[in-house]
């Protein structure tokens, strides 16, 4: 008996050892891109964000940290035509760190989605 349970204390403790807590901290001041459309970046620089296509601006971003690994986006400027309005909000969830790249949850509040649309996983990368 006394076996088993040093057995199952073991089992516990590699499992907490091997758990990752994610480290969000390098995130609070970037240069980023999405894999999939390289010339889509933003930049974070304090309590803002500015989003850019090709490096043209595009739209600049209100920022709130709301925890260690989410924050809260506001669009506070549209400098072209975009689906995106002024207001427009979207929460964002960091489920993942690998190496320079982010895995992200989206949740979008605008008008025409009150109750938020998800966007469930994107992947963004740290310009270097």
């Amino acid at each position: 008996m006394k076996k088993k349970i040093t057995l199952i204390l073991l089992l516990f403790a590699g499992s907490i050892g091997y758990s990752q807590i994610l480290d969000c901290s390098k995130l609070k001041n970037i240069k980023a891109y999405n894999p999939d459309y390289p010339k889509k970046t933003f930049v974070i620089k304090g309590a803002t964000q500015e989003s850019y296509d090709n490096g043209v601006l595009q739209l600049v971003w209100s920022l709130k940290w709301l925890s260690d690994c989410e924050y809260e986006v506001t669009c506070t400027k549209k400098l072209v035509e975009s689906q995106m309005e002024v207001g427009d909000k979207i929460v964002m969830t960091i489920i993942s760190i690998d190496g320079d790249c982010i895995t992200v949850k989206r949740t979008f509040h605008a008008k025409n989605f009150p109750d938020g649309d998800v966007d469930p996983e994107n992947t963004y990368c740290i310009s270097k």
